[in-house]
């Protein structure tokens, strides 16, 4: 038996919609979205030369509002209102895609093994558009640590996981002849690891950085996988 690791994570399980939605409720037809690409998660600016470039250079921030996936992303102006200058930016945390949207695709929603990874894209669609209210901002506020009597936490859980794409593994087939696949996604359909085999047997992952801590609570490990 052929054996392909998807992922080594903690996962957390939550309920999935029975209705496939069509996925763009969220669009307002009276806005225009401006739509850029994102294919690795990190921390993104859009500087005002950029905004002028396509139009957007005399807009209040305070309108500036940001999608992905159908859901709002909240973003950072360098001042709070009033138009950029030519030294103002937007900030945001962006996030390359992942495979959320491609549980629609499987035959049964349940087959999908791991959400981490998209089999159709690592990258990401955004879209930015104005809007008069309800704009999600991340705004700067003091530290203030004055009467703070809390001790310091002398350690925190720290969590660590592995999305292997060596290779998709095609999944479940049925043999005429030869392997037949079904158009939809199917059981064991994923991003994995190469094949574990008898006659190659192992697969060794290195691990470091870990956060160690001594007298701390102890590690647990989860693993997702399928047999060819």
């Amino acid at each position: 038996m052929k054996k392909l690791i998807a992922f080594v994570a903690f996962i957390v399980v939550g309920k999935y919609l029975l209705a496939q939605p069509l996925n763009n409720e969220w669009i307002d037809f009276n806005k225009i979205y401006y739509k850029f690409k994102v294919g690795a998660t990190g921390l993104y600016r859009i500087n005002q030369t950029t905004l002028a470039s396509v139009g957007l250079g005399n807009v209040n921030v305070q309108e500036f509002q940001l999608w992905r996936n159908g859901v709002q992303v909240p973003i950072f102006t360098s001042i709070a209102t009033g138009q950029f200058s030519t030294s103002d930016y937007i900030e945001f945390w962006g996030q390359m895609n992942d495979g959320k949207l491609d549980k629609f695709l499987y035959k049964k929603p349940n087959n999908q093994l791991s959400d981490k990874l998209s089999l159709q894209t690592d990258t990401a669609a955004y879209f930015l558009t104005t809007n008069n209210s309800a704009n999600l901002r991340f705004t700067n506020v003091a530290n203030n640590i004055v009467g703070n009597t809390l001790a310091a936490e002398t350690n925190f859980t720290y969590s660590f996981r592995i999305n292997f794409k060596e290779r998709v593994n095609r999944g479940y087939a049925v043999n005429y002849v030869e392997d037949i696949y079904s158009s939809t996604y199917d059981v064991a359909e994923f991003l994995s690891s190469k094949d574990i085999t008898i006659g190659n047997g192992s697969l060794n992952i290195p691990l470091s950085g870990l956060y160690m801590y001594p007298t701390g609570s102890t590690a647990t490990l989860y693993t997702g996988f399928a047999g060819n």
